[in-house]
């Protein structure tokens, strides 16, 4: 029959009996030692049996997931113990560091049994133990160099290849105090190598460079790079004359955006928003706002040609009243506000009415000019204005 925690000699062991806090591990002898180190590795193995028996006896995916992950997380917690244990003065004895030495190599080899045998049942948001992360991080520094002196890119790329060499260095050198899981490590690995290989196995498209595809392709997800990517769009769209060539512009730019591939799952950044919601809702807004711009210009030009038509009235249409501006301009005024006359507005009324009109002193009448005047009327333009109704209803008393 099994113990309920089958790890409770090794958790004892690099827990208690091997914390540096407790007294009595020094007093451990060489002799000691060399027994210890022989049961360390038979214990090994008898969990590395364990193991299998519990795994393959139970029938259900879900608690087959359950174990697994279990042992997992247990190696790599007591791993890390055993490694921040090792950073202390007495495990410099020889007999010590060979017991923490062995101690460390069965626990990487259980791992490594672990992950290999069912590496499909494992979660990649767990984080790795610090000896697999030291090896890591040798390893990503390494590559990270070398790529970075063979980078040979054309110039619109290179500022892009910069900010995710720069970016990576500043991730992996400050994971002394944040510990990588390993999709964050099998994601830099994977980063790395497309980007190696882009420039051989990669089309570049007309919109984008190869690297941008790859880096948009593994939502490569940190601020810097999608504000660069905003930044060289706005500046070819600079370029473009009008508002309606940067509205083809930037939907050819969103309609190539919308096809390239994002594998799923893939972020350089978990606390960061996905980077094609990101640029997509950007993409929105700045096709919202140049739709905004061609509505707006178009209904300048609409008005320019408007008064231009206006102004360009002949003699022969238009009809001589005998007023004078300001007479006019109230009898149009009080017309529009006793709603006899409707119109969207009281500007529509005298744009619409007073460029066909003309007095004797004044061919050509401004609907602007007309209009103000409107606004100051004196009573004798008052008494006229009157008058001159008055003489209409007398007209229509004797029809």
């Amino acid at each position: 029959m099994h113990t309920k925690y089958p790890l409770e000699w090794f958790d004892c062991l690099i827990v208690q009996e091997l914390n540096p806090k407790n007294d009595e591990l020094q007093s451990i002898s060489i002799e000691e030692s060399k027994e210890l180190v022989a049961h360390i590795v038979k214990e090994s193995r008898r969990i590395q049996i364990q193991i299998k028996e519990e795994i393959f006896s139970i029938r259900k995916k879900r608690q087959f997931r359950h174990l697994v992950r279990k042992y997992h997380s247990s190696f790599i917690y007591l791993l890390d113990c055993m490694i921040e244990n090792q950073q202390h003065k007495c495990f410099k004895e020889p007999h010590l560091r060979h017991i923490s030495t062995t101690i460390v190599t069965v626990l990487e080899d259980l791992l490594t049994f672990v992950e290999n045998r069912f590496y499909k049942y494992l979660s990649l948001d767990v984080r790795v133990p610090i000896t697999y992360q030291m090896v890591s991080k040798r390893e990503l520094l390494s590559k990270l160099d070398e790529f970075k002196n063979n980078a040979c890119q054309s110039i619109d790329v290179e500022e892009a290849l910069q900010l995710v060499i720069s970016k990576l260095y500043q991730k992996v050198l400050s994971e002394h105090t944040n510990k990588s899981t390993y999709r964050e490590i099998v994601y830099r690995k994977e980063l790395l190598n497309a980007l190696a290989h882009a420039s051989e196995s990669m089309a570049k498209s007309t919109m984008y460079s190869a690297t941008d595809e790859v880096l948009i392709g593994l939502n490569f997800n940190c601020q810097e790079y999608s504000t660069y990517l905003k930044n060289k769009i706005l500046s070819r769209l600079n370029h473009c004359g009008t508002a309606g060539v940067r509205m083809r512009t930037i939907l050819c730019y969103f309609k190539e955006f919308g096809q390239l591939y994002c594998k799923p799952k893939r972020m350089f950044d978990a606390q960061e928003p996905h980077l094609k919601a990101v640029l997509e809702s950007w993409f929105q807004h700045e096709i919202r706002y140049l739709e905004k711009q061609i509505t707006a210009n178009e209904e300048t030009a609409a008005e320019q040609v408007s008064n231009q038509s206006i102004g360009l009235i002949k003699s022969d249409y238009k009809m001589e009243c005998d007023l004078s501006c300001d007479q006019i301009a109230l009898i149009l005024r009080a017309a529009d506000e006793s709603r006899i006359v409707k119109a969207r507005s009281m500007s529509q009324v005298f744009k619409s009415i007073v460029p066909y009109l003309s007095t004797p002193f004044k061919k050509e009448l401004s609907y602007q000019s007309v209009r103000s005047k409107s606004y100051n009327a004196e009573d004798r333009d008052k008494v006229v204005a009157i008058r001159t109704l008055e003489k209409m209803i007398t007209k229509i008393n004797g029809y």
